[in-house]
């Protein structure tokens, strides 16, 4: 029997919260304004719940205050499968299951709704865009609605999409992100890249970045630091980056705003790291107020970004003359960089949903020029309802001016780079450059232990940590021992992987077991008189190495036992190096 409304609860995947939605079919990812003729629109529906659903009948309304508003009826006979997509647009469209003839009126490119509703005319879902206009339609909306806007690439198509198939918290600003399109497939299948993501921004001077990132308007290009072209032909000069090399310029000459998406999955969970230039104020700006200019960037993390790349409205500003009326379509976290004429303010900032305007988490860090502007090293490392963020000191390392935060919002969304300009005159642009950018998971350092210790006559080797924690940049990090011979010597077995089970060894105790295995390495440590040791295992600030699992253990030696081979052993050691605190 298919699925009804009265029985489909169970079945239905939740977002968040107590006021997740139920619904068993929701408007899943949209394109409503592209770059051409506005021949890639569509409304892409999916069945999330595990059994068939007949939407027979269903219509896509739409709800523009303004009108004209168009809706489109289901066929008869559709029954949508579990886990199926069913796409209502332009024939343009690849996976379009219902062709619409016309630009289809009720995908309209200013603030609109879109309600799925049955034949007994609820409302299964809603989806609002460019709410940050104003009024959106007659129903409730779902949070504040999507509160930026987007125009879709015909060369490389984003669209908004939910974070994954089917999640709905009620909050479109924090369901949905942009992506690469997929209409009839699965949301974020088209974002091929994986965290472990390193890009030194080294191609040859005028690359464009395409291979990895989708762009709201025009794609970021490699230069080289002293020519970099921010406005017609006009080229300013910038120092060589700590990376050295080319750099990665983010923005758009013509002028306006800019966005370029990095083609990764959306997730909760991200380390970003990049060196980023901070101009320490444009002193040929007007002065901040009524007729004052600006300009801003962004590199933001769990949420996305509209593709205006409207910055959030902070230190004023909005206030400027250039940005008036401006709404920020940004959610999740970011550094934002203000520069006005005399200085720039650099903030950690929660984004929230995108309409209920920025929390500062940190910040201004005021850069001025010659004191404390220049090249800078950002990163912030999300963990769910966790947050580091650094900016300045050593890449790779937890060092520099440091900021933590919990209760922030985490959209679960994915990696994007932003400017957007508030000046009279282009040439005096400073765009948004980095060097070196670096996308990872996160993973908690962990200390665990295993295994049974073989004493010998003089005490039962244990082996513990000192030092701090096992995490990245932790110079003084220690495998320590005790109980170990007085004024002896002692083997640490170090390995890579997972404690093993056990191994005797032939000729010593049968007590004696070796968890470590395979041995990479076997180092000598000489016990003091107390029967205390230790080896310093210090971590380099290398992001590639969080996650690496370090097993280790102390074989001891002594002379007094009747063993054709006199040792004793501690338990194993098992330690997940972290890029945590």
């Amino acid at each position: 029997m298919l699925l009804t409304l009265a029985s489909f609860a169970a079945f239905v995947p939740q977002g968040p919260g107590g006021g997740s939605s139920t619904a068993p079919v929701v408007i899943n990812e949209f394109c409503y304004d592209d770059s051409s003729t506005d021949d890639k629109e569509f409304v892409e529906l999916y069945n999330r719940s595990g059994a068939p659903v007949d939407i027979s009948g269903w219509t896509l309304v739409g709800s523009d205050p303004l009108g004209p508003n168009t809706t489109y009826t289901i066929p008869a006979g559709t029954v949508l499968a579990a886990g199926g997509y069913w796409v209502v647009g332009l024939a343009t469209v690849p996976n379009v299951n219902q062709t619409v003839a016309t630009t289809p009126s009720n995908f309209e490119n200013d603030n609109e709704s879109i309600d799925l509703i049955d034949l007994t005319a609820t409302v299964i879902d809603s989806v609002a865009w460019e709410t940050g206009r104003g009024s959106w339609g007659p129903h409730p909306r779902e949070g504040t609605g999507i509160w930026g806007e987007i125009v879709t690439v015909d060369a490389f198509p984003n669209t908004y999409q939910r974070r994954q198939d089917g999640y709905d918290s009620n909050d479109n600003g924090c369901d949905f992100c942009i992506m690469q399109w997929t209409p009839g497939a699965a949301n974020g299948s088209a974002q091929t890249l994986t965290p472990g993501y390193v890009n030194l921004l080294d191609d040859v001077a005028g690359t464009t970045l395409t291979g990895d990132f989708n762009y709201s308007f025009v794609p970021g290009r490699t230069a080289d630091p002293a020519a970099i072209t921010n406005s017609g032909a006009n080229v300013i000069t910038l120092p060589p980056s700590p990376q050295g090399g080319n750099v990665g310029v983010w923005h758009d000459i013509t002028g306006g705003g800019n966005a370029n998406y990095l083609r990764i999955g959306a997730s909760e969970q991200f380390l970003v790291e990049t060196y980023v230039y901070v101009k320490g104020g444009n002193a040929v700006f007007a002065a901040p107020g009524a007729t004052g200019e600006a300009e801003a960037w962004a590199i933001g993390v769990t949420g996305t970004t509209d593709g205006a790349a409207n910055p959030a409205d902070i230190a004023g500003y909005y206030s400027q003359i250039q940005c008036t009326g401006m709404r920020s379509g940004a959610t999740g976290v970011a550094w934002v960089g203000i520069v006005q004429q005399a200085q720039a303010s650099i903030y950690l900032v929660d984004l929230n949903n995108g309409g209920t305007g920025p929390t500062i988490l940190g910040g201004p860090i005021v850069a001025t020029t010659g004191v404390n502007d220049g090249w800078q090293r950002l990163r912030i490392r999300i963990s769910g309802s966790d947050l580091i963020a650094n900016y300045g000191g050593t890449f790779g390392c937890d060092d520099g001016q440091r900021f933590t935060a919990s209760g922030f919002t985490n959209c679960g969304g994915t990696v994007y780079l932003a400017y957007r300009e508030c000046i009279v005159t282009n040439t005096n642009m400073t765009p948004l450059v980095t060097d070196r950018l670096e996308v990872w998971g996160t993973t908690d350092h962990v200390v665990g232990f295993g295994g049974t210790a073989s004493p010998t006559n003089f005490g039962t080797p244990n082996i513990g940590t000192a030092g701090g924690n096992p995490v990245l940049g932790n110079a003084g990090f220690q495998i320590t021992g005790s109980g170990l011979v007085p004024n002896g010597i002692s083997a640490l077995l170090l390995g890579l992987g997972n404690l093993d089970p056990g191994q005797s060894v032939p000729g010593a105790p049968p007590s004696v077991q070796i968890y470590v295995n395979p041995i990479f390495a076997s180092n000598l440590v000489f016990a003091g008189g107390t029967g205390d040791g230790s080896f310093g295992l210090g971590l380099p600030c290398d992001n590639s190495l969080h996650g690496l699992p370090v097993t280790a253990q102390f074989v001891d030696y002594d002379v007094t036992l009747a063993f054709p081979l006199p040792i004793g052993s501690s338990q194993g050691l098992q330690l997940v190096v972290g890029n945590d605190d």
